[in-house]
């Protein structure tokens, strides 16, 4: 009985480690290459803030259900809204003086998903010429829709100076 139990044992052990990985596992070089692409994906949308590029600016967000932006103390739930609160803003603006991101952390969620979160700090002037200054912290939560990483879900705060 106990022969019959070790074998049993040994055989159990041998068919799990040579059972293939599961294909949720992912590798610390797929982990590097997701966490890279989606570094690559918030340096794009910074140099679209720098030059006012709204276009590509709306491009960053993903138009899906369950879109959410929380930002400062309130919520806006949908891409519409925000495309519109974007837009406004973007109008308002006459230049970007400076914007830096420090300390990026790529939190990697799976393949097709990632959470970005960064300290700023920007500068920027309005069409009336007045410069506001804004530091702060946020995160965005990114989703691979159609090839590219949009934000799905966005929440931070601005420190007014």
């Amino acid at each position: 009985m106990v022969r019959a139990m070790f074998a049993f044992f040994v055989c159990a052990v041998i068919a799990q480690g040579c059972a293939p990985a599961s294909p949720d596992v992912m590798s610390e070089q797929e982990k590097a290459a997701v966490a890279e692409s989606v570094g690559k994906r918030v340096e794009w949308y910074v140099a679209a803030i720098r030059t006012l590029d709204l276009d590509r600016m709306l491009q960053f967000w993903a138009d899906t259900d369950g879109f959410v932006f929380a930002g400062d103390g309130s919520l806006t739930i949908g891409y519409d809204a925000y495309a519109a609160q974007l837009r406004d803003a973007i109008g308002s603006t006459a230049q970007v003086n400076s914007i830096e991101i420090r300390d990026p952390q790529v939190y990697v969620l799976s393949r097709d998903a990632a959470a970005y979160s960064m300290e700023f700090e920007w500068s920027m002037t309005s069409v009336a010429g007045d410069t506001t200054r804004s530091r702060g912290a946020w995160t965005y939560v990114f989703k691979r829709l159609d090839g590219k990483w949009k934000v799905v879900h966005s929440a931070g705060k601005h420190l007014y100076y």
